[in-house]
């Protein structure tokens, strides 16, 4: 075939890479969309009553003046603490958590401040000797309790 008999390339029209561009971003909105509106929504925690704040920061004091007073010694402060925060977990979720052990507490997503506390009070519950502090121990609590 001669070189004379060849055909230039015919360019495409303005119009093909415009519609090429436009399913581009459809596909594109497409899979934003989906992603956006099928990923499972957090449930929201439940509103505290004004006065259950109160009720376990009283708790805690409670505990600890027994502590002071001498009725308790610091393993058993630390096992009624620990009893304390898991009650206040559970009425704080709204899932009894009281019977859970430590680390299914601390996994569990909205209890790990509680479950932080109780890993730091596990070993002055069951050890022989502590270097643990109980004013320490109360105060943590008392903060958990106010900021969660």
């Amino acid at each position: 075939m001669p070189a004379g008999d060849v055909l230039p390339p015919e360019a495409y029209h303005w119009w093909v890479p415009v519609v090429g561009v436009v399913l581009l971003l459809a596909v594109a909105l497409w899979y934003w969309l989906v992603h956006r509106l099928t990923r499972p929504r957090p449930a929201p925690a439940p509103e505290m009553p004004a006065g259950l704040r109160r009720r376990y920061e009283e708790a805690v004091e409670a505990e600890y003046a027994r502590y002071g007073a001498g009725e308790h010694d610091l393993r058993v402060f630390h096992l009624e603490l620990a009893r304390t925060m898991r009650a206040f977990a559970s009425e704080r979720i709204g899932t009894d958590v009281r019977a859970w052990t430590r680390r299914e507490v601390s996994g569990y997503d909205p209890t790990r401040r509680v479950g932080s506390l109780l890993a730091t009070w596990e070993e002055p519950s069951f050890a022989r000797r502590s270097d643990a502090e109980a004013a320490t121990s109360a105060a943590r609590a008392r903060e958990v309790i106010r900021r969660w």
